[in-house]
């Protein structure tokens, strides 16, 4: 099993409270809706095809 990697994040009172309420809404912690989010945003930007084509050597 993959070791899990701590991050720190620093967030204003404002984006806390986003965090929060986005977390309740969705039904899950505020460390799952921020993993969501990072990958939503990631796959909008086109970054997960470009990591698996490194990881596989296809460019």
């Amino acid at each position: 099993m993959a070791r899990k990697c701590v991050v720190k994040v620093v967030l204003s009172k404002e984006q806390r409270g986003i965090l929060s309420e986005l977390a309740r809404r969705l039904g899950t912690s505020e460390s799952e809706t921020l993993r969501m989010a990072l990958m939503d945003y990631a796959k909008e930007l086109s970054l997960m095809k470009e990591s698996i084509h490194k990881g596989t050597g296809q460019a």
